[in-house]
């Protein structure tokens, strides 16, 4: 059965029409009708290649699954602009996502091929709502950032570090050992600065190998940036050591230069009002509670 459904992430409102069994994870999120930023419709389609006919691939930007193919029509430049792929194959895309020209108005579609099995089509809804809701908010002082997000006496403190880095293991800590911790998201928390300044940490719908979907939001108390060692150490960073840490964990559209223009103001605005920490860390208690110390006390 296919329905148009709406849901709201960090107040920013967007529709899709798909199957519903694909949608679980954005129930917490779902809202009546109300004005929306893009709408996706998925269209089923026997063969992509007519519609990839008059574009060039450009990339394949990953080198593990999920993969995202970038396309451009070449034969009418003037069309339309880059279109996005997606697959958990890296021999071939399987869907084609088309935005508007310069994203004016937003009517989106997501051609599929009709004979993929289920995992791959619902990687490919949901891969292809992370990047919309990424390129239609970006202007709009809002970020989605890679992070494992903890609560902790009614603010969210954001751990960052690259794949790998124990972000996941360092929440864990702090909900064992830190009484009245609980998860808000365990990967794509969204951060957005507010008309008055303030800076909020919102659950997503996007959570990784973690089901962890709360439509709740918290003041952001800290962002920390971990790494791995043989000891437990933590510096305050500020000015742009601050914002050198925090930028790369943010979600961008980096051949959009008005975009990108705003997710960097965006991340200043936010550094220059949360405090941000580097933690060299063990997987332990100790390195749990030398954190907690320092970024609830500033």
């Amino acid at each position: 059965m296919m329905d148009w459904r709406t849901f709201c992430v960090a107040g920013h409102a967007f529709s899709v029409r798909c199957p519903e069994r694909f949608l679980s994870s954005y129930e917490p999120f779902a809202v009546e009708k109300m004005p929306t930023l893009f709408d996706l419709q998925v269209i089923p389609e026997e063969d992509l290649s007519p519609l990839l006919a008059p574009h060039e691939l450009i990339l394949r930007c990953n080198e593990e699954p999920p993969y995202l193919w970038l396309y451009k029509n070449t034969t009418e430049p003037d069309k339309d602009d880059v279109h996005f792929g997606f697959s958990l194959n890296g021999n071939e895309c399987v869907s084609l996502l088309k935005l508007p020209r310069n994203l004016e108005g937003g009517a989106c579609t997501l051609h599929v091929r009709r004979r993929i099995i289920r995992s791959e089509l619902e990687c490919c809804i949901n891969n292809s709502l992370m990047l919309l809701f990424t390129i239609y908010t970006t202007l709009r002082g809002t970020l989605m950032i890679h992070s494992s997000v903890t609560v902790c006496e009614g603010k969210g403190y954001a751990f960052l570090g690259k794949s790998g880095t124990g972000k996941s293991t360092h929440s864990s800590l702090w909900l064992k050992y830190i009484p009245g911790t609980w998860l808000l998201n365990d990967d794509n928390p969204v951060v957005r600065v507010l008309e008055d300044g303030s800076v909020r940490i919102y659950g997503s719908p996007w959570s990784g190998k973690t089901p962890c979907y709360k439509n709740e939001s918290v003041p952001l108390g800290g962002i920390v940036r971990l790494a791995q060692a043989p000891y437990n150490e933590i510096r305050r960073l500020v000015g742009l050591s601050a914002y050198a840490a925090f930028l790369p964990s943010c979600s961008s559209i980096k051949w959009k230069r008005s975009l990108e223009d705003a997710l960097c103001k965006t991340v200043e605005n936010v550094v220059s009002s949360v405090g941000v920490w580097d933690l060299d860390c063990l997987p332990d208690e100790a390195a749990a509670r030398l954190c907690h110390q320092n970024v609830t006390t500033l």
